[in-house]
């Protein structure tokens, strides 16, 4: 993994969010190879032991990242409709405070195509409807 090219990826992702909201990003691409999203506004259905729809997100990049696709977590105290849906992995191992999401891998994952952005965009489409049997292909 280049952090020369992962950290404009970055900074891409986090005015592409701040667009429409004011999530909080961080990054280590030195000994963990993760993008943090503190703060992000889930949609409606998505609540948290708070009660509010706030959580956090990480992207856990490969040491072979743009080739391989991200693997994504998300808070683990989320719910989607006071349930957790099939797409929290808790049979995964995770970071502490995290829970895996399970966003199918796209087969037409290209390091020339894809970055941070595709993998967010995804995450929102898949968020939009969690109980769908792959949301990727129902959206």
């Amino acid at each position: 993994m280049n952090p020369e090219h992962v950290i404009p990826e970055v900074h891409d992702l986090h005015e592409m969010i701040r667009q429409r909201q004011n999530p909080i990003m961080s990054y280590d691409l030195d000994e963990n190879l993760v993008v943090i999203i503190e703060h992000l506004r889930f949609p409606e259905g998505w609540e948290n032991s708070n009660g509010t729809r706030f959580g956090d997100v990480i992207f856990d990049l490969s040491p072979t990242y743009p080739r391989k696709q991200p693997k994504v977590y998300v808070s683990d105290d989320m719910l989607y409709e006071g349930k957790s849906p099939h797409v929290l992995y808790a049979k995964s191992i995770a970071p502490p405070g995290f829970i895996k999401y399970c966003i199918h891998t796209l087969p037409d994952w290209d390091p020339s195509d894809h970055s941070l952005k595709t993998m967010f965009n995804v995450l929102e489409v898949s968020l939009e409807n969690p109980e769908a049997e792959n949301p990727l292909m129902e959206a």
